[in-house]
């Protein structure tokens, strides 16, 4: 690889969007999406000069040689325009080849590829997508494109797995790993290497759930187990936490119903079997004010309460203070699966400053969640309710890693429920026919098991947005039914609130809705921004014709952490919102954020689409467009109308004039 010029009179960068610059910081990226093509063949080339006939079948696959190699000859002239004067300067234009020549240019990838094992982790985790921008351009770019992609993290991947066979340092390596795993999750040496470095830092806890990950990353993504060396590895990690167990609480009368962590079997799970946990409050500290420890003791009891009236956990309260860590002091923990911990920290103007956290007993009482926050006496109910939802979803999701190496058929119905929960929260519709099995099998098992009747309605809602194939209304209206049975038999459910809340809406019974809605703020007295209430008042909002109010209540949502509540956050309705409400350059960066996680999201290609056509992103929308066509989203007046008929007309108008749709 050549090394970089000093004074370079051009800077080219592939990584992420793309942009060229001179060096006194003009812009010359090109206009046209053909010339920056180009310029980007030219540029991932190594400094090699491309035939011309290349240039035109990644250009122009599907024309005729001769007019390929004619529109190549104009882009090449444009691109001469664009860098005038620096052209002659930097291009080398010949009869039949093209190349960018080697000095007076920066090009970013380049330093990508010179990254050795001693640099390599000096680079972004993860790289920008190369060329982001620039997947809609023609066929054979795109295959190249793919290639190129592929070629970059091969290189990466190597130099990390350089990196891991010339070190010995446990730290070094559970990093490299990280990043190799997060290129390529099946990569066994990384998995072993990870759990190694762990058990010689004696980080038990760490090995542990890295035995577990690996299973699940193997079970989720191909359906098996790792190898036998990697099997054997994990065998040895569990036998040893198992020993260390049964070693530290050798003095304690086990109980006998408690199950061991590492031989429990889903399969002797009662039909109705929950989670147990107790939420419990710490305070180390001898300078904690009567006030401090008074609210403390108030958001324990509100958490508690509100875990409970999800319905999904069997929730117990602590109902004294403790003064030492409950291990200590809750000798008898360990017939709960979880502990719930508040601890206070300090107190200033006013507030009680708290550490949250949760704890698997089972894994010898690792944390497996944690938030810090501060109490007031206006915000604890609104943080309570707020906590309650993340807290639930976190144990489920700890619960379901622990589950992950299980094989279905010796799941309880239970297991298979967390199953389902956990699929159905990735939005993928090439997971919707597992969850259904899944479903169809735990509630045939246990037919009465309101976790399951929540799980179901779920995947349902979830799965909503991204269904075209009949009109929204229609879609819902068989969640509704479900909800309203499941409500008239656990009425103090908030989880069967919340959904059918939302589902009214979506049902087009805006004013059952509303009337459910104030019942749950009569009951939660807050219009805070931080309460679950939020998420259907901003859907009220948006069913009302109101975009900006809607957009609002959804960023200020989503801006409080934690942001991953237990119920399907509508991040969905928060981009539609955004667009609605006029905000295309929010739009799209909520968009791509989520897109770059969950590629396949009709519900917020289409909104990030009327964005980009609004914003004239042609490039952008290109891809938007080829993505829904891949996934079979129909981009006509009528597909608008019924889903999204919710909506006043107006704002169905809106949308459809953007997307370039005829007026229904």
């Amino acid at each position: 690889m050549l090394t970089p010029p000093d004074n370079p009179l051009l800077h080219i960068f592939l990584l992420g969007h793309m942009r060229v610059q001179s060096s006194t910081g003009l812009s010359l990226l090109p206009t046209g999406t053909k010339t920056k093509a180009l310029l980007a063949i030219l540029a991932l080339s190594n400094r090699r000069p491309v035939a011309r006939t290349r240039l035109a079948e990644l250009l122009w696959s599907k024309r005729a040689p001769e007019q390929a190699r004619a529109s190549l000859r104009q882009e090449i002239h444009r691109l001469m325009d664009v860098l005038h004067p620096l052209g002659p300067e930097v291009l080398d234009v010949q009869r039949h080849t093209l190349a960018i020549r080697p000095d007076l240019t920066d090009i970013d990838i380049e330093h990508v590829f010179r990254t050795t094992p001693q640099t390599v982790m000096a680079l972004p985790d993860p790289l920008p997508p190369l060329l982001e921008d620039l997947s809609a351009v023609d066929p054979g770019f795109a295959t190249w494109l793919e290639e190129e992609r592929n070629r970059l993290l091969d290189y990466k991947a190597a130099q990390l797995e350089a990196l891991l066979a010339s070190t010995t340092e446990p730290a070094t390596i559970m990093a490299a790993t990280r990043r190799l795993l997060r290129l390529n999750p099946l990569n066994e040496c990384a998995w072993r290497a990870y759990i190694q470095a762990a058990m010689h830092s004696k980080e038990e806890s760490t090995a542990l759930l890295g035995a577990e990950h690996c299973l699940r990353a193997f079970s989720h993504t191909i359906a098996a187990t790792p190898g036998q060396e990697t099997m054997r590895l994990i065998a040895k990690v569990r036998a040893t936490h198992q020993q260390n167990t049964q070693g530290a609480h050798g003095a304690l009368l086990p109980l006998p119903h408690a199950p061991s962590p590492l031989s429990h079997s889903p399969v002797a799970d009662d039909p109705l079997h929950m989670l147990r946990a107790t939420v419990f409050l710490s305070c180390p500290t001898a300078d904690c004010t009567t006030e401090n420890v008074a609210l403390a003791e108030r958001f324990r009891d509100e958490l508690g309460l509100d875990m409970a009236m999800h319905g999904m956990l069997d929730i117990s309260v602590q109902s004294e203070c403790l003064t030492a860590p409950p291990f200590q002091s809750l000798p008898s923990r360990r017939q709960w699966d979880f502990l719930v911990g508040i601890t206070i920290t300090g107190s200033s103007e006013g507030k009680t400053t708290c550490l949250l956290q949760a704890f698997d007993t089972r894994l010898n009482d690792t944390i497996v969640w944690g938030y810090r926050l501060s109490l007031t006496p206006t915000t604890l109910r609104a943080l309570s309710n707020r906590f309650a939802s993340a807290l639930i979803l976190s144990l489920f999701t700890t619960e379901t890693r622990r589950l992950a190496g299980v094989p279905v058929a010796a799941l309880s119905p239970f297991g298979m429920g967390l199953r389902a929960l956990t699929l159905s929260m990735r939005a993928d519709p090439r997971l919707h026919d597992t969850i259904e099995r899944l479903m169809a099998e735990a509630q045939r098992r246990a037919p009465e098991n309101p976790f399951l009747f929540f799980v179901r309605a779920h995947s349902l809602l979830i799965r909503m947005y991204d269904e075209w194939h009949m009109p929204v209304a229609d879609y819902i209206q068989p969640m509704v039914t479900m909800l309203k049975q499941n409500f008239t038999l656990f009425p103090g459910n908030i989880a069967a609130r919340y959904l059918l809340s939302t589902g009214l809406f979506y049902a087009s019974q805006p004013d059952e809705a509303r009337f459910l809605l104030a019942q749950m703020h009569a009951a939660l007295p807050t219009d805070s921004p931080m309460s679950m209430l939020a998420l259907p008042d901003g859907l009220d909002a948006l069913c009302q014709g109101d975009a900006v109010t809607a957009t609002r209540i959804y960023t200020a949502f989503f801006d409080t952490a934690p942001n991953v509540p237990l119920f399907s956050a509508p991040d969905q309705e928060f981009i539609l919102s955004c667009f609605l409400a006029e905000q295309y350059e929010e739009t799209l960066l909520h968009a791509r954020s989520i897109l770059a996680t969950s590629p396949d999201r009709s519900a917020i290609l289409v909104p990030a689409l009327a964005a980009a056509n609004m914003l004239r992103h042609q490039s952008l929308a290109q891809d938007y467009r080829q993505r829904l066509h891949r996934l079979h989203t129909p981009l006509c007046a009528s597909a608008m109308e019924g889903h999204y008929a919710y909506l006043p007309a107006h704002l169905r108008q809106k949308l459809c004039h953007a997307l370039h749709l005829p007026r229904p």
